[in-house]
């Protein structure tokens, strides 16, 4: 195998399926090197997880409705740091189309498991098409939206709307909510603001100053 050399930025690698020949020679490539996690694809359930083994951090890939319906498990798996998902894959695994509407139950549960197994929010899969920069820019905004912090790319060139999606539409508002002070809720602009208000207003803020 070619000698891999990892420059000094956080690097996944993301390795061949638990069911290939080829899984065991990339993980151990992976814990020779300073690898920052392991992105493991069609993980299925925690035993799909355990070819890992228990020192690799690993982003367990679902992307099939296995991989779904044992997200818990998975999720609650302790080599595993986030969640990332496979929608292309998915949507041909359950003959659906690859549209937000038709993945929106998957997204939810994604979001929902990662948040009970205390895991960082979980990674939303690609967008297939490379040029539309205005329509990969909302799909992300769409993401972010639904609690997801980051979004699988194809393409280097889908990485600029990736992250400019998240980008708060109106950050001088978000600013005055998290600005805000005093005990219940007060009205801004016109707007009941709260703490759970007050703490969106800072997750927003702080995914955008990351941007």
């Amino acid at each position: 195998m070619r000698s891999v050399e990892v420059p000094p930025l956080p690097i996944v690698l993301r390795v061949n399926g638990a069911a290939t020949p080829w899984c065991a020679e990339d993980i151990s490539t992976a814990t020779s090197k300073d690898f920052a996690a392991v992105m493991l694809p069609k993980c299925q359930d925690a035993a799909t997880i355990a070819a890992l083994g228990a020192s690799v951090s690993a982003i367990a890939l679902v992307e099939t409705a296995r991989g779904l319906a044992n997200l818990t498990e998975i999720a609650q798996t302790p080599s595993v740091r986030r969640i990332a998902f496979g929608s292309v894959d998915f949507a041909a695994d359950i003959g659906c189309a690859h549209e937000r509407e038709s993945l929106l139950f998957a997204l939810a549960q994604i979001v929902l498991a990662s948040r009970m197994a205390g895991l960082a929010a979980p990674i939303d899969g690609v967008t297939i098409d490379i040029e539309d920069e205005p329509g990969i820019e909302a799909d992300a905004r769409r993401t972010a939206s639904l609690g997801f912090s980051g979004k699988l790319c194809i393409h280097p060139r889908q990485i600029p709307p990736v992250i400019r999606g998240p980008a708060p539409a109106d950050a001088a508002r978000v600013e005055k909510v998290v600005a805000s002070t005093g005990e219940g809720a007060l009205c801004i602009d016109g707007t009941m603001v709260d703490s759970p208000v007050s703490r969106r207003a800072e997750q927003i803020l702080t995914r955008g100053s990351k941007s």
